[in-house]
């Protein structure tokens, strides 16, 4: 036996985060909620803490963009290149209860997640052509909370080692961060989300592991829009489209205590975004007010990430991802430390 097979079965690899950040909501592009995990989860999803007690799992990311997009993918000139990069900080606590459902094959446990710090930096000072285009952010401020309960199913064997293992898991995604309505880039996306998802890790071979997880998200509407530029009718409410995304890894496993491999993560807008004004009349753009939001969004990235099992309750992930595909959104690439302790 391996000792990655005697962490998988003694201790914790990955216990659900449910969403953690994409980036400000930029109005200038579309009304997607921040709180969305894009790839801050990867190797050994689908394992979890199988026995009662507490996880803390906290994330440090970096994005750095200089471009919006519209839904060809192509730079929006009238941004010119702009700065638009940002810093998250994110405290997550999980508690495996002794409950459990079908037969004793899955736990039950509640997760709380938190975007403590959130720090914007965008610069469109010099960079639009147009002076009414010179978006504004947020500054420094906390994101927005997300709590769910969710089912860790107990590992499968076959030949005396694990070769799957998965979790469902029910989330909802809270405003309770920073917002301004006068600023173009938020902290908090201002609106309650829902956002189900289901994750699987397989090890089909020996040192080998392939993990994904699959999010379906339902927004609910935001009765306090961004106004920053003079609009009329002004808006009064809008409503993001509905959405889903997979985050997808695979790791090898070249020491003892190191998983190499690749992450990434694929997003795709449902339904287009919608917008009531104060006379009534609703539409999903192109508008006044729906600057840049010409449909729905997609966004598809790829990069390389590490896991390293630093010691019997300490994890460390590493994970980098280059966009390759970006409409309707701001393009980034983003740079995740993540760090896992088993109580």
């Amino acid at each position: 036996m391996t000792k990655l097979t005697r962490v998988l079965l003694g201790g914790l690899i990955a216990t659900g985060l449910s969403s953690a950040l994409d980036s400000g909501t930029v109005r200038a592009a579309n009304l997607e909620p921040t709180g969305i995990d894009l790839g801050l989860t990867s190797f050994f999803d689908g394992f979890g803490k199988n026995e009662p007690g507490f996880v803390y799992l906290t994330y440090a990311f970096y994005q750095v963009g200089h471009q919006i997009n519209d839904n060809s993918g192509n730079a929006q000139t009238i941004f010119g290149t702009p700065k638009i990069n940002d810093f998250v900080w994110i405290n997550q606590l999980a508690w495996v209860s002794p409950a459990t459902l079908f037969g004793g094959a899955a736990h039950v446990g509640l997760n709380v997640v938190w975007a403590t710090i959130i720090a914007l930096d965008t610069d469109f000072s010099t960079a639009s052509p147009a002076p009414g285009f010179q978006l504004k952010d947020n500054g420094v401020g906390t994101g927005d909370l997300t709590t769910g309960v969710f089912l860790q199913f107990k590992p499968m064997f076959v030949g005396g080692r694990p070769v799957l293992s998965a979790r469902a898991e029910l989330d909802v995604i809270e405003p309770i961060g920073s917002y301004d309505p006068l600023k173009d880039i938020n902290q908090s996306s201002n609106f309650f989300s829902l956002a189900p998802y289901g994750a699987i890790t397989v090890l089909p071979v020996h040192r080998l592991e392939i993990s994904a997880r699959v999010t379906y998200l339902y927004n609910f509407t935001n009765h306090r829009p961004a106004n920053p530029f003079p609009v009329y009718p002004p808006v009064d409410s809008v409503k993001a489209g509905q959405a889903g995304w997979i985050n997808y890894a695979a790791s090898f496993e070249v020491l003892n205590t190191l998983h190499l491999g690749i992450n990434g993560y694929y997003f795709r807008q449902f339904t287009e975004d919608r917008y009531t004004y104060t006379d009534g009349t609703s539409g999903t753009g192109p508008s006044n007010y729906v600057l840049g939001d010409f449909g729905p969004a997609q966004m598809l990235a790829l990069g390389p990430g590490l896991f390293w099992d630093f010691s019997k309750t300490d994890k460390f992930f590493f994970n980098a991802y280059f966009s390759i595909k970006v409409d309707n959104r701001p393009q980034q690439n983003t740079f995740n430390l993540h760090y896992i302790h088993d109580f």
